[in-house]
């Protein structure tokens, strides 16, 4: 499902539709435990050139995402919409099959706009195989863009981890930034791109 197949079978990806970049996700894209600018969302913004605006609600989960969705990320008129969310699922024993329906709802309702979703997986690290897999099945299904293991070699290291063994610190944030933007570049060169945006079009070629 990543970057080395073909992305034709990303929905929206030709649409072109929208204005805004957004990432809608928990603790680790509003940055906790870290200055906003380290946060990987601003990271992100930084290494690619483009506005992106940061949604990330410390303690969300799916639930709580798709609960302030109208409101944060729809009526933002969204291009494309990172979505960074289920580690507080997890934590807090939400059913999976909740988890999976919760982000079915978040992918479906941002694209029914005409936007491209991405979906992180929130996997090794933190959370066990069924979420692994649960993330790839979600991302097939609704033709979203899984960028996969963004917490490898993150939260499993103490290096690039806070004490508290589930927040990255600045290193582990710029990690996860990196991971993204590299996974995001072939979808970013294959898009049709709003008029409003395709200023910033050559700085992530």
């Amino acid at each position: 499902m990543g970057c080395s197949q073909g992305l034709d079978y990303v929905k929206n990806l030709d649409a072109g539709v929208g204005e805004q970049i957004i990432v809608l996700g928990d603790s680790i894209a509003s940055g906790y435990g870290v200055a906003e600018a380290e946060a990987f969302p601003n990271v992100l913004s930084r290494k690619l050139g483009l506005p992106i605006l940061n949604k990330g609600v410390a303690g969300d989960t799916t639930a709580m995402g798709l609960n302030r969705l109208q409101e944060d990320v729809i009526s933002q008129n969204p291009w494309l919409v990172i979505v960074e969310l289920g580690g507080n699922d997890y934590l807090r024993k939400v059913p999976l099959a909740e988890t999976e329906e919760n982000l079915r709802q978040i992918i479906t309702q941002i694209q029914q706009q005409g936007a491209i979703v991405v979906l992180l997986g929130i996997n090794p690290g933190l959370l066990n195989d069924p979420y692994k897999e649960m993330f790839e099945k979600v991302a097939q299904e609704t033709q979203a863009y899984l960028i996969p293991q963004i917490f490898k070699g993150v939260l499993d290291n103490p290096k690039h981890r806070q004490d508290d063994v589930i927040h990255p610190n600045a290193v582990g944030q710029e990690i996860l930034a990196s991971r993204v933007a590299e996974d995001l570049r072939p979808l970013l060169k294959d898009a049709k791109w709003p008029a409003s945006l395709m200023k910033y079009k050559s700085s992530t070629d």
